[in-house]
């Protein structure tokens, strides 16, 4: 009677297979994706959602395998065995059909991360499988856990994503930026250059002079009482008389606004109002979109227009771009670069125009009652905080 097979035959095999595909899928999210060849091919977004809520089982099967005894190889290697005959080829599919023109490029880098995440768990997963049936994964209990729980984490979010859809994923990216820029112009608001400037001088002239000496205010009083009756009695009268006008004349004072505070007031009102235009963005178009989700027909005439799409990635790269250019002109305006504020002003004004003049029609390509005519009014307040460019 042959001998029964090792825990090294038995798992090397799966194991290798498993590797081999986690690479290979490791590879395909570095380069560009294939144009599917099928004109009406099947909906990623259900595929995902299919081959992660099977991977998370899966994992989860092969998790506790690894933490409790006994140690039994045939069990393990079944699943890893399955995991690279289903689960996977599923989700290198998802890649393969997830065309930007068909996707939006944004959901497509949403599954590219995801799908990187989950190699990268799957592969230390995979690393905690001994082919040595005396080395126990118990020595291995964090790791295995902490391997584990990344891949639920990323299956999870396979799943809220295929039901998210392209809309879906879109709202949830802009809703992001919106906070982002509704706390920047918070905090320029709240920002007062001219107390900012008051604790540097007092820095300044604490570091050049030092600390005043508390003993010359009674050398004076000393000297003045020594002078001769005349000389002193004419002080008292010069001092009661500044201590006279010297009030009368502090409400004569009339405050001039320092450089920082002007560039402040220049500053903040069209920045005030690029938080308005992502709420209008969000209810009359963002959300508005064509959905495409898991349970989508998958017919070319009833998804939406790869032109469409294109808008639509257009419109979400402009609205990133907002939230991070918000923070380099916050950062001229704390260091006083009133050019720099003004050039990059000037550079928002013109690509905020853009981006709401290019969806002013709806996603059919007609005016609407709402945002259509919103958006002309918006434009021309966004002109009148800047001033329109030659």
């Amino acid at each position: 009677m042959p001998p029964p097979p090792s825990s090294h035959n038995t798992l090397s095999i799966p194991l290798s297979n498993l590797t081999t595909l986690l690479q290979t899928l490791q590879a395909a999210l570095s380069h560009p994706l294939p144009k599917p060849t099928t004109p009406d091919p099947p909906n990623a977004l259900s595929l995902l959602h299919d081959s992660s809520s099977l991977l998370h089982a899966q994992t989860t099967k092969l998790s506790l395998l690894l933490l409790t005894p006994p140690f039994t190889p045939t069990a393990i290697a079944s699943i890893l065995t399955s995991i690279s005959s289903s689960c996977l080829p599923g989700l290198i599919s998802v890649w393969e059909l997830c065309d930007a023109r068909r996707y939006s490029s944004a959901l497509r880098e949403e599954i590219r991360v995801l799908l990187r995440d989950m190699a990268t768990g799957m592969l230390a997963l995979a690393g905690m499988v001994s082919q040595d049936e005396n080395v126990r994964g118990e020595g291995k209990r964090e790791e295995i856990l902490q391997a584990t729980g990344q891949v639920w984490q990323v299956c999870e979010r396979m799943n809220k994503v295929a039901g998210m859809g392209i809309t879906g994923v879109a709202v949830e990216k802009v809703n992001a930026w919106y906070a982002l820029v509704k706390d920047a112009v918070e905090e320029i608001e709240a920002w007062d250059p001219d107390e900012e400037e008051e604790e540097e001088e007092e820095e300044e002239e604490g570091s050049l002079f030092g600390s005043s000496d508390s003993s010359e205010p009674t050398e004076q009083k000393a000297n003045i009482n020594n002078l001769p009756n005349g000389t002193a009695h004419a002080t008292n009268e010069k001092n009661n008389t500044d201590s006279t006008i010297t009030p009368a004349l502090s409400t004569l004072h009339i405050h001039t606004p320092s450089p920082s505070q002007t560039l402040k007031t220049y500053t903040l009102p069209p920045l005030k109002l690029l938080p308005i235009m992502y709420a209008a963005l969000l209810k009359s178009r963002i959300s508005t979109f064509p959905p495409f989700h898991k349970s989508s027909p998958t017919a070319s005439s009833l998804a939406p227009e790869p032109k469409t799409i294109a808008l639509l990635d257009n419109l979400l790269r402009s609205l990133h771009s907002f939230s991070s250019e918000i923070d380099e002109i916050a950062a001229s305006l704390y260091s006083r670069d009133a050019d720099d504020v003004k050039r990059r002003l000037g550079e928002l004004r013109g690509a905020a125009e853009r981006c709401v003049d290019a969806v002013k029609l709806d996603w059919e390509g007609k005016e609407d009652d709402g945002f259509s005519q919103w958006s002309g009014i918006w434009v021309k307040r966004l002109r009148g905080t800047i001033g329109s460019s030659s």
